[in-house]
């Protein structure tokens, strides 16, 4: 008689456990997705217009860095939409701060003219 209880206990705790597997699909709850867009631009000198090749975009205290092309194009891609403190440096030019740059359309484009250093 225990060895049947014993028997029929361990089939009705097999039988929860399979069950509760075969309802978990394995995915997590549905989230909402993050809203994200890219950042596009250009660096030029802002005296004669010139594409700055090589110039660096940081957003501050976030660890994204893009450098610009050879046509001194840049892009970042999938912001999280909101502010950004976007700082630009190219060598033997003064440092440019954009505070507060509002990235929240399907894509942001900047145009940024840097001022040589001494002017």
């Amino acid at each position: 008689m225990k060895n049947f209880i014993s028997r029929s206990l361990l089939v009705v705790l097999m039988s929860i456990t399979v069950s509760a597997f075969a309802t978990n699909d394995g995915t997590k709850n549905a989230e909402a997705p993050i809203a994200t867009t890219n950042m596009t631009g250009i660096v030029l000198d802002a005296a004669t217009g010139e594409a700055l090749v090589g110039a660096v975009i940081e957003l501050e205290n976030t660890g994204t860095k893009a450098y610009t092309d050879l046509e001194g194009r840049f892009s970042i891609e999938n912001l999280t939409q909101g502010d950004y403190n976007v700082k630009v440096n190219y060598i033997s030019y003064k440092e440019a701060l954009l505070s507060k740059l509002t990235i929240n359309q399907l894509a942001s484009s900047v145009e940024i003219k840097l001022n040589p250093e001494g002017k």
